[in-house]
């Protein structure tokens, strides 16, 4: 089973996505922000993360340049913003600290968000397999 962190400030969009990841038999793990988005990681490292931009304490920025730091300069899960409040420059400095993707929370629904997610996932695995073909 896949572990999905969803790092966000916003209880209901939480609850929300979270319900749907769990229906979708993903396991779930949450953080209000970035510095709890940290402590939850190291406990148990997800397969991707679900990041907010704008957080009290550390923002979406400040988790991925701490997360890249902790992880020698590289991200070590996909990670996809998913935020209502991320300028272009956020969401370009977020591409050059390797996200995967940008979703609109109010022109998305938590469907086309959890496909994303497979999406993003599949992905990965095959980018994996063509690495180490054994796996």
């Amino acid at each position: 089973m896949k572990k999905i962190l969803i790092i966000d400030d916003d209880k209901v969009f939480t609850k929300i996505l979270g319900s749907v990841l769990v229906a979708e038999h993903f396991s779930v793990v949450e953080a209000l922000n970035g510095n709890d988005g940290l402590s939850v990681f190291e406990k148990g490292k997800p397969d991707l993360v679900v990041l907010d931009m704008k957080m009290p304490g550390l923002d979406g920025i400040g988790f991925l340049k701490q997360l890249r730091e902790k992880n020698g300069n590289r991200t070590p899960v996909p990670v996809i913003i998913v935020s209502n409040l991320a300028t272009i420059e956020k969401v370009s400095e977020g591409i050059g600290l390797g996200i995967k993707g940008y979703i609109s929370k109010s022109e998305e629904t938590t469907e086309s968000i959890v496909e994303d997610i497979k999406r993003i996932l599949a992905e990965e695995e095959r980018q994996k397999n063509k690495i180490n073909p054994s796996v």
